[in-house]
């Protein structure tokens, strides 16, 4: 995928020493990049040392998150906290996520509340990037783990899931794009 500016450095994440960098799909859609900001504080995490691990095997896919309509339903039914990332802006909005996480080996759920028009604001940026290979969003993701054990974390969904053996997580991503498909390992 090409395109001048294609990632824009976000805050960075200071639970976890790393910064954040946004790749533009078609809205919702979008793929995220870390690199290690702070080796210290990275150290010191939980999410640093799995961000470190993956640069010291050479890097690779780290999470997958699932954008959910009704987080406070997800908390419930999995009960399990939501921790609230959101942080106002000089414009008065809140911008930002929560988030409810589990085990490593599967995805985490987002929302953004409060984060005006997001969407809005994501397609200005795809339309801006002007990809050459117009990526679309997600085809298929490959996962190393148990259908059933996926299918009860995420409840009902459509998502272009693909299982294989194993328990480490998100091992291929495929992203359906102007000109065919491509593959992130």
């Amino acid at each position: 995928m090409t395109g001048t500016g294609s990632v824009r450095n976000v805050t960075p994440y200071p639970r976890a020493g790393t910064r954040h960098h946004f790749l533009p799909l078609e809205p919702p859609a979008y793929l995220e990049f870390l690199t290690i900001e702070n080796r210290e504080v990275a150290e010191s995490t939980e999410d640093g040392r799995r961000a470190l691990a993956c640069e010291a095997a050479g890097y690779g896919l780290f999470a997958w998150a699932v954008l959910v309509d009704d987080l406070e339903g997800v908390s419930k039914r999995l009960g399990l906290e939501i921790t609230d990332y959101t942080i106002p802006h000089g414009d008065g909005t809140l911008r930002g996520w929560r988030a409810i996480g589990g085990p490593a080996h599967l995805p985490f759920f987002i929302d953004y509340p409060n984060s005006g028009d997001r969407l809005g604001r994501y397609q200005e940026v795809y339309d801006r990037v002007g990809h050459t290979s117009a990526p679309r969003g997600f085809t298929v993701l490959t996962i190393s783990g148990s259908d059933h054990e996926h299918s009860e974390w995420l409840g009902p969904h459509e998502l272009p899931l693909r299982f294989s053996a194993g328990r480490s997580g998100i091992r291929e991503a495929r992203i359906a794009t102007a000109s065919g498909e491509v593959i992130i390992r």
